[in-house]
């Protein structure tokens, strides 16, 4: 490899525009300088590789490291490589797959075993600008298999904590006199639903739509009682009509549904992240997840999401615990938070057992539950069981076994420290 060749190729000299310029005598857009002077190193490397006993710099050498790849019987594939690691990558299997180029999403670490290398190779950013790292040259032997239409909640964690958290600013908020509850239960995104068979036409682009007006409607009528202290903000509660990549629900109950579960996801993050930051244009926001029985990992990887989003944002705090009943006390109020598929009769008296301190330091207790997509209310043992309705539209399922004629609507609660339950704000949906 010749001097110039050697310019071409190494860290130093200024960036990608500059080099052009120096090099080549080209004047060229930044953008468009990084992927001339790409093309031009990745054309001269493999020339490199091709020629006989020239050596890359170590820096380059971890594109054209020898790998050995074997497909075993179980579907899983073993990989040794070389791979360059810094110190943080080394330590999560989860980096290595994506280094060694899984998808996180779709395989699983069966086994790692790394053995340290003899380089370590110091590095600027891609664009030859910024703080220096250094990597480890290390051989690695992984064995993953595919998850075959099944996430994980450690797979969400390690996706979602290799992701920087996003900068936002957190709003001054004035004291408020109240706790506004905003349990938008059963939305069932990714639901299709068409009105000749169901009644009421149901999809993606429908229940966007619906969402938007929906808080919108709730959180104007909540402006009428006040200020908020602060907003509590359920979800999960089957937001997500499926869970799977094989549109099935947690448990493989095949499901209709107008598209694919990444399109689902996306807009059902971009949705919770708007509500979210309609929520706090008002007051702090505590976010629940708490599961469905339909999407319980989808639910719980948006919620990973928000967490992450709002990780360093002092107005919005997300509870991740994986109990699948919450309790929150505010003042006098204890309010339980459950799904009500699993629990039977026995929900009336979890409450009791799973929250004993603040029951007793308490007067007014209910539990809010969704699933049956209509609106119920009983009181049992000093604790009133209030079944929250949905604005989702019934899907073909519901109309074949009658479940039919429950009014479309979503619930907010306003909540008096010391007197209870004050007002309950609808917002209806209205079939055309």
């Amino acid at each position: 490899m010749n001097s110039f060749e050697q310019q071409v190729l190494s860290s130093d000299g200024g960036n990608a525009q500059e080099k052009m310029r120096r090099l080549y005598g080209k004047e060229l857009a930044y953008n468009n300088a990084k992927k001339y002077l790409a093309g031009i190193k990745l054309h001269l490397l493999h020339l490199e590789k091709l020629g006989a006993g020239a050596s890359v710099p170590p820096e380059q050498a971890q594109s054209y490291t020898q790998e050995e790849t074997t497909f075993n019987k179980d579907a899983s594939q073993t990989v040794k490589r070389d791979v360059y690691l810094t110190p943080e990558e080394a330590a999560s299997p989860t980096s290595i797959m994506k280094k060694c180029g899984f998808d996180p999403l779709l395989w699983e670490v069966v086994t790692c075993k790394l053995v340290t290398g003899s380089w370590d190779v110091t590095l600027k950013n891609a664009d030859g600008e910024g703080e220096q790292h250094t990597n480890r040259k290390y051989s690695v032997t992984l064995t993953v298999k595919p998850l075959g239409g099944r996430l994980t909640s450690d797979q969400i964690m390690d996706v979602f904590k290799a992701l920087p958290p996003v900068k936002l600013e957190s709003i001054r908020h004035e004291a408020g006199d109240f706790m506004l509850e905003l349990p938008i239960m059963d939305f069932h995104l990714g639901k299709l639903s068409w009105r000749e068979e169901t009644g009421a036409d149901y999809d993606l682009k429908i229940a966007e739509k619906l969402w938007r007006e929906t808080v919108h409607s709730l959180l104007s009528k909540a402006q009428l009682a006040g200020r908020p202290e602060y907003i509590l903000f359920p979800i999960g509660q089957d937001f997500f009509h499926f869970d799977t990549p094989t549109t099935t629900t947690t448990a493989g109950t095949q499901l209709d549904s107008d598209t694919r579960w990444q399109k689902m996801f996306c807009k059902g993050v971009e949705l919770l992240t708007w509500a979210v930051e309609q929520c706090r244009l008002l007051a702090p926001v505590r976010v629940l997840w708490i599961p469905g029985n339909h999407d319980t990992v989808l639910s719980y990887a948006a919620t990973v999401g928000l967490a992450q989003r709002y990780f360093e944002t002092e107005d919005v705090s997300v509870d991740l615990s994986p109990q699948p009943r919450k309790y929150v006390r505010y003042g006098s109020n204890l309010i339980g938070f459950a799904h009500g598929v699993e629990e039977g009769k026995r929900i009336d008296g979890l409450m009791q057992v799973e929250a004993a301190q603040d029951w007793g330091r308490t007067t007014w207790r209910e539990y809010h539950l969704g699933h049956l997509h209509t609106e119920r209310a009983e009181e049992k043992n000093g604790i009133t069981f209030r079944r929250i309705s949905s604005i989702t539209a019934p899907d073909a399922w519901h109309s074949e076994n009658g479940f039919i004629g429950s009014t479309r609507r979503a619930q907010a609660f306003v909540w008096d420290k010391d007197k209870g339950l004050q007002m309950i704000l609808n917002s209806n949906v209205r079939s055309v």
